[in-house]
């Protein structure tokens, strides 16, 4: 195999076959490809899907208590269905699973995160193959930034997380197309993007289906995990060897490869934890420091705030086009940042009444995108 540390995704619609409830056979499908996985020496972690699902139907018949329940509490039921189903699956072939509930707040903190990282690389080299969720019931929302929301994205955490080699994205779709394939016919399939820059984003559309998640979402995953030194690879879990095809290092759906070297662990940190709340437009002077020069952010080269952040968070940076520049931790809150934008450093004081440092972001807290 040309990838020995795998993470898998497999979406809802791939372990419901499209109807209403966990279909056991697609299930087992995946299941004989992860133990070959294994079979041949690879470690292989699985980020798993179809938790609100298993819990509609386990519900089903109960519309009272259906309507009752929050979206996080019906997936809650479905998560102990859920990983039975697993559980049952893989000891069929002699294989322990784990399962591994997440929240973003085991990501964002860093003294947790070294311990979630710590947790799953024991559980891959003791041989089990996690079955890791976002913890839905206690995760609150993605606006106040507790919660990761939807599996592609967490997919992209843990493959940063675990220092895999390959995170391969299983869904219903063949990859990523230069158009709709369900509105136009004439729609191509791309086999290798080098770049997910505006143009390709544009490509991903919304999310349909049962899931929370969809091209665009795969998409951001994508950006996520090759950022970090992972390739990624966004095919059709109905294909009978996809995820060994993709392991191989073999042509299957859409191939994402990272651009460079792995980062080093803080850096990979930072770049997986970028908050949602908020971003930082820069001039084309310091888009140009910042991608050439490798120096840090300036309050002079800030040309719009969005959003909402605070000091100590990991935020995004874009040029004036939109396109993503770098991530860094800023050395000051959203609020602080607009009253300072535009301004020369050595004004921050006199304009705040106190001073963080001359930089937003320093060199050393940025992540090039």
């Amino acid at each position: 195999m040309r990838y020995r540390r795998i993470v898998a995704k497999f979406g809802t619609s791939l372990l419901t076959a499209g109807s209403d409830r966990l279909d056991l056979e697609a299930m087992s499908r995946l299941v004989g490809q992860v133990v070959r996985l294994r079979q041949a020496g690879c470690q292989v972690a699985v980020v798993s899907s179809g938790a609100q699902a298993a819990g509609r139907h386990r519900l089903r018949g109960r519309a009272a208590t259906m309507r009752a329940l929050s979206r996080q509490a019906i997936a809650s039921v479905g998560q102990s269905h859920l990983m039975q189903s697993w559980d049952e699956l893989f000891d069929w072939h002699d294989t322990v699973v784990a399962q591994v509930l997440l929240t973003r707040r085991d990501l964002s903190d860093r003294l947790a995160y070294l311990n979630a990282r710590n947790t799953l690389r024991d559980l891959l080299d003791a041989g089990t193959v996690p079955i890791i969720n976002e913890n839905d019931a206690v995760a609150l929302d993605e606006v106040l930034a507790t919660r990761i929301g939807e599996n592609d994205s967490l997919s992209a955490y843990v493959a940063n997380l675990v220092d895999a080699d390959l995170l391969v994205i299983l869904t219903d779709v063949a990859g990523l197309y230069d158009a709709d394939p369900r509105t136009n016919p004439g729609a191509q399939l791309i086999r290798r993007v080098e770049r997910i820059d505006a143009r390709i984003e544009a490509l991903g559309g919304g999310a349909h289906g049962p899931g929370t998640g969809g091209m665009a979402t795969k998409l951001r995953a994508a950006h996520i995990a090759t950022q970090a030194g992972v390739d990624v690879v966004i095919c059709s879990g109905r294909e009978p060897e996809a995820l060994i095809a993709a392991a191989r290092g073999e042509t299957t759906g859409t191939y994402f490869p990272a651009p460079g070297d792995r980062l080093e662990s803080r850096k990979r940190w930072i770049l997986g934890n970028i908050t949602r709340g908020g971003w930082i437009t820069v001039d084309a002077g310091a888009a140009e420091a910042l991608r050439a020069r490798g120096r840090s952010l300036l309050p002079a080269g800030v040309a719009a705030v969005s959003g909402s952040f605070q000091r100590g968070d990991s935020v995004e940076v874009r040029d004036l086009e939109g396109n993503r520049v770098a991530a860094g931790l800023v050395n000051y809150s959203s609020e602080e940042l607009e009253r300072i934008r535009g301004v020369r450093s050595d004004r921050i004081a006199e304009v705040l009444g106190y001073s963080y440092g001359e930089e937003v972001v320093h060199r050393d807290n940025l992540v090039l995108l």
